[in-house]
């Protein structure tokens, strides 16, 4: 063989190889969003053929942050730019194509402040004769027409308000015009047929004290008639404390039977309207179809139906800036130790977007709670998280105009995560009120029926009225764990009988009528509905028994 075709042969020989080579190295492997490929050779070298500018591992070409290293080429939003390079948003802040704001859930603040002027409005109820259901009503069922210009009575000590109606006054209208409660309840207003459909198996569950088969705005009147007649009756119910000694009720909030009519309002309506209202209505928008601007306005259908659940959500649009502590309102910095912070700094506090409400704040009370245990939960930053990736997601697609099946996937587990994590804060806090209904029970002379003082009954009044008023909330989800199949129900109806429709008294009464089996045993029942509870949201055990 000549020393020419050696040489040819031996040229031939060192293409092929190089060329086996290449072909290995871009064989290697993808990425975990199952897409990309990787540059890396099998050492963990690169590639010295294939351009990968930010050394990440990932060819410039395929690569969704090429100037950024990001091995994990997570992207959150599901746009096609990493999170590295195109990170989330941390606040609730979202503007369209020109920097317009199209954020906008005024009218669920509206609610949030009339739940909150309703229990203002219960606690000044006296025993009064001429004391009337109107009383509630005017703001249960608000007539915008005629007290929209109204002032609210919400206020925050030392902290002038916003919006205002120019002489620093927080009117109604000012917040949102229009709006009221009831027509947002669960099931209807019970007016030209409601909506049952969106109760499970279109009844209301939980509740046979009153009307033997209500829906849930009777369940209200109901509570609101009684909570009057214990105001106008002119009968003041006795308590019998340590001692032989009996003391009058100072109340009319609650009644003989232990009901707390102010608490059981105003916790069921936290679930019946802003939880019911926030995942059986909101978050089941059919998203992909709700991309055509709403009106005038510089939002989109389905950006608004996604605020709107945030709203009722009830977190400051920066929740992300506060620590649990400070969301709860109990300590901190100066500027959030209250549960609200000034982010604008124009000296006022606007109660659409820098005041925590509602289950935002019962978050952040059962972070607190587990804070000190070995798997704590951080409800606040799950459900907060979730919330602003879905809302950035609408945001994307607003802007182009289509979901993509990629950000369809994101937008359904945020869904999932934000309203099961919006659920699990309420069943926690049940979980709260289970333990200290126990714990008052504890303090129970059940040899005499008679309690520590005047305090302790109340204490269990507050605290029953609390647990049964958020564990009926519970059933108001599409995508509550109750809701997969009969078994599921029946565990929730389970939890709510075992409650009952009143506390069990020290003296071994339950509305009225003995208990069987006791004290002893109704506190054996609230361990088991917490049991259930433990079991249905997956909750760790050492958190339960610590909330």
């Amino acid at each position: 063989m000549t020393t020419l075709i050696k040489q040819i042969l031996s040229s031939l020989k060192l293409v092929i190889l190089i060329s086996a080579l290449a072909a290995m190295s871009a064989c290697g492997g993808g990425s975990s969003d199952g897409g990309s490929t990787s540059d890396s050779s099998s050492d963990g070298g690169s590639n010295p053929l294939i351009a990968d500018g930010d050394a990440d591992g990932y060819a410039d070409s395929s690569d969704n942050c090429p100037t950024t290293a990001n091995s994990t080429q997570a992207d959150g939003d599901a746009d096609g730019a990493g999170d590295a390079c195109d990170p989330l948003p941390t606040t609730y802040t979202f503007t369209d194509t020109v920097g317009a704001d199209t954020v906008s859930y005024t009218g669920q603040t509206k609610r949030q402040i009339l739940l909150s002027d309703l229990v203002d409005a219960m606690n000044a109820l006296t025993e009064d004769p001429a004391a009337t259901v109107a009383s509630l009503n005017y703001l249960f069922r608000f007539d915008s027409a005629t007290s929209d210009s109204a002032t609210s009575t919400f206020a925050l000590t030392g902290q002038s308000l916003s919006p205002n109606d120019g002489s620093g006054n927080l009117t109604y209208g000012s917040i949102s015009s229009g709006k009221d409660l009831i027509g947002k309840i669960a099931g209807g207003n019970g007016v030209g047929g409601g909506e049952t459909t969106k109760l499970i198996d279109n009844e209301f569950l939980g509740w046979s004290g009153g009307d033997s088969d209500p829906i849930p705005v009777e369940f209200v009147d109901y509570l609101f008639a009684q909570l009057i007649a214990e105001a106008t009756d002119g009968v003041t119910p006795n308590i019998s404390i340590s001692g032989g000694a009996v003391v009058a009720l100072d109340t009319v909030t609650i009644d003989s039977k232990g009901m707390n009519y102010r608490q059981m309002v105003q916790k069921f309506l936290l679930g019946a309207v802003n939880f019911s209202q926030a995942t059986n209505d909101y978050f089941k928008t059919d998203f992909a179809n709700a991309l055509a601007l709403e009106g005038s306005n510089a939002y989109t259908a389905g950006e608004h139906d996604w605020d709107e659940s945030f709203g009722y959500f009830g977190a400051a649009r920066n929740y992300g800036d506060y620590t649990d502590l400070e969301i709860r309102a109990k300590s901190g910095r100066a500027a959030f130790a209250s549960g609200y912070n000034d982010t604008n700094t124009d000296g006022l506090i606007d109660v659409r977007s820098e005041v925590n409400l509602g289950a935002s704040v019962n978050c952040a009370k059962r972070d607190v709670g587990s804070a000190s245990n070995t798997t704590p939960t951080n409800f606040t930053k799950e459900a907060f998280d979730a919330y602003l990736v879905g809302r950035e997601i609408l945001k994307n697609a607003a802007a182009s105009g289509s979901i993509s099946a990629a950000a369809q996937v994101k937008l359904d587990a945020a869904i999932g995560t934000a309203a099961l994590t919006f659920e699990k804060c309420l069943a926690a806090t049940v979980v709260h009120y289970i333990n200290d209904v126990v714990g008052d029970i504890g303090n129970f002379n059940t040899a005499t029926g008679e309690y520590v003082d005047l305090a302790s009954f109340k204490n269990l009044t507050k605290h029953w009225a609390e647990m049964k008023g958020f564990a009926l909330g519970l059933q108001f989800s599409p995508f509550s764990p109750f809701r997969v199949d009969a078994a599921a129900k029946a565990n929730l109806v389970t939890i709510l009988n075992k409650m009952g429709d009143y506390p069990v008294l020290a003296n071994g009464t339950q509305g009225g009528v003995a208990f069987t089996g006791g004290v002893a045993q109704y506190e054996a029942d609230l361990l088991a509905a917490r049991d259930l509870l433990q079991s249905a949201y997956s909750f760790n055990s050492e958190n339960v028994q610590n909330w």
